[in-house]
C-alpha cells in the first residue's frame, strides 16, 4: 500500500462512507491510520456477521456476497450524507476454516450520484492474510482511479474465455504506462445478445487475482463515461470497430474525458495489423497509442479457444 497513493486520495477533494463485511479492512485501516483522512472518510461501517449485516441494510440479503449486496451496501452508506459524498462498500468471502460454498471473492462497488462501478475480485486459493492484503491493495487503487487521484487502465473483452494473451496484454500495458490495470465485462452488448449476470459472473471468477468492472457499457463512449481519465488497452480490430463506428462527437468526448486508447496489433484480415494500419480521425491521432509487436503480440482470440 502506497504512501503517496493514500496521500492522492485524502487531497483528492471527495469525501466517503465506507461499508466493509468479510474483508477490506487493511485499506480503511490505512486510510485512517495517515494523518489528515477525516479530510476523505466521513464514517465507516463493519456489519461482520451476518446478523449485523441485516440490520445496517434493514433487510435479509438473498446472497452475502453478491452485486445487489455490494451495491445496496453502497447506496445505504450514502443515505443521510451530503451530496457528493460517495458510498463505498466491500462485500467479501475470504479463506475461511469453514465448509462454503462458492469461490474466494469480493464484491466492491463505488458509488456517486451519477454513476455506480461494480467489481468483482476473484482470488487464487492462497491463505486468508495473503488475499486480505490484495483486496485491500486494490481497494485502495480503485479508490484512487474513482477520484481522480490516478489514471485508470482498462482492457475490455467478453472473457469467454479469458486466456493469457489478455493477461499479458495488460501486464504490457501497465509496464508501458505505469498504470495498474483492470477488466471490463459489459453484460450488454452492441451487436450480440445480453449476457445474463450469472454467466458475467462466471465469466470474471475465472480471473484471479485482478479486479474484473461489470457494467453495461457496450460502446467506449459509455465506458469512457463511467471511467473518466482512463487508457483502454485493445487490439486492432477492435480500434477498428471503434473508429469505423463512431458517432458524431464520440473523439471529441474522449478528448474531454482525457481518454486515450493503446492499440496492439492483431492478425486480421490474413496478415498482421498494427496502429500504423488504421486510419485514425483528424485532429484525433494524439489520443491513440502504439503497442510494439516487440513487446506484445498473441494470435490466440477466445472464439478459437471455444472451438477446440
Amino acid at each position: 500500500m502506497k504512501p503517496e497513493r493514500i496521500e492522492r486520495i485524502l487531497n483528492s477533494g471527495y469525501r466517503a462512507a465506507f461499508v466493509l463485511t468479510g474483508g477490506g479492512s487493511g485499506a480503511l485501516n490505512a486510510l485512517l491510520s495517515t494523518p489528515g483522512a477525516s479530510r476523505f472518510v466521513t464514517e465507516a461501517h463493519v456489519p461482520y456477521s451476518t446478523e449485523a449485516l441485516e440490520r445496517f441494510l434493514g433487510e435479509k440479503p438473498e446472497h452475502s456476497v453478491s452485486p445487489a449486496t455490494a451495491s445496496k451496501l453502497a447506496q445505504t452508506a450514502v443515505r443521510g450524507q451530503d451530496t457528493g459524498v460517495l458510498g463505498i462498500s466491500c462485500s467479501a468471502a475470504l479463506m475461511t476454516d469453514r465448509e462454503r460454498r462458492g469461490d474466494d471473492r469480493a464484491f466492491i462497488c463505488i458509488k456517486t450520484a451519477e454513476s455506480e462501478k461494480l467489481f468483482i475480485l476473484g482470488f487464487s486459493k492462497t491463505s486468508r492474510a495473503e488475499q486480505e492484503a490484495l483486496l485491500s491493495d486494490w481497494l485502495l487503487v480503485l479508490i484512487a482511479q474513482a477520484t481522480g487521484a490516478e489514471r485508470g487502465l482498462i482492457l475490455s473483452g467478453s472473457f469467454n474465455p479469458v486466456h493469457h494473451g489478455h493477461f499479458n496484454l495488460l501486464k504490457v500495458a501497465e509496464g508501458m504506462t505505469g498504470l495498474r490495470g483492470v477488466f471490463e465485462l459489459s453484460c450488454a452488448n452492441v451487436d450480440k445478445p445480453m449476457i445474463e449476470e450469472a454467466d458475467c459472473i462466471r465469466r470474471a471468477s475465472a480471473i484471479k487475482d485482478v479486479p474484473v468492472a461489470l457494467t453495461h457499457a457496450p460502446r467506449f463512449a459509455q465506458k469512457a463515461d463511467l471511467f473518466p481519465g482512463t487508457t483502454f488497452a485493445l487490439g486492432y480490430d477492435t480500434a477498428e470497430r471503434l473508429i469505423a463506428y463512431a458517432q458524431p462527437g464520440e473523439f471529441e468526448k474522449f478528448q474531454a474525458l482525457e481518454t486515450k486508447f493503446l492499440v496492439a496489433g492483431r492478425q486480421h484480415g490474413g496478415c498482421f495489423q498494427t496502429l500504423e494500419n488504421l486510419a485514425l480521425p483528424y485532429g484525433f491521432a494524439s489520443i491513440f497509442g502504439a503497442v510494439p509487436e516487440s513487446k506484445f503480440r498473441e494470435d490466440i482470440s477466445s472464439s478459437e479457444l471455444r472451438n477446440i
